[in-house]
């Protein structure tokens, strides 16, 4: 189990390297956990966030569209955990998505959203967003890591 986490993190540091390589984004994110009891950790890109197993988190995404009329809309953003697409109550997912987001524009090109989530199996997980779009697109990762 221990050489497969490292396997895990690995890939990941390569796929960091991949995402700070590509040209500059036409959004910016901000991601945010809450924890059971209400404190708020900000996760950057590329960095890892340490949760307690069986224990339900909210992730906030905030994002910023760096251009006008963005004609993707945040329910046309792709989320991944580990590679597959995270859909709620899918209980074969590591991370248990309970709702998914009901997005709020925060401000003329400001969006912000809440997942609920159970941090359901130990290991180490990849939560990917992708945006695909003409004006640069967005494709940002961090890792969940569930001990």
């Amino acid at each position: 189990m221990l050489v497969y986490m490292e396997v895990r993190r690995v890939l990941m540091v390569f796929l960091m390297l991949g995402v700070a390589a590509t040209p500059a984004m036409a959004c910016n994110y901000t991601y945010t956990v809450i924890d059971p009891t209400g404190r708020e950790t900000v996760v950057s890109e590329g960095n890892s966030l340490t949760l307690v197993q069986g224990e339900t988190y909210v992730l906030r995404m905030e994002y910023w569209e760096n251009h006008r009329n963005c004609t993707v809309t945040p329910e046309d953003t792709l989320y991944l955990v580990d590679g597959a697409r995270w859909r709620p109550d899918r209980d074969t997912q590591p991370l248990i998505l309970r709702e998914t987001a009901e997005w709020e524009q925060t401000a003329s090109r400001t969006h912000r959203g809440e997942f609920t989530f159970d941090a359901a199996r130990e290991g180490a997980w990849s939560v990917e967003v992708v945006r695909v779009c003409d004006r640069g697109g967005y494709h940002g990762a961090f890792l969940l890591e569930v001990r």
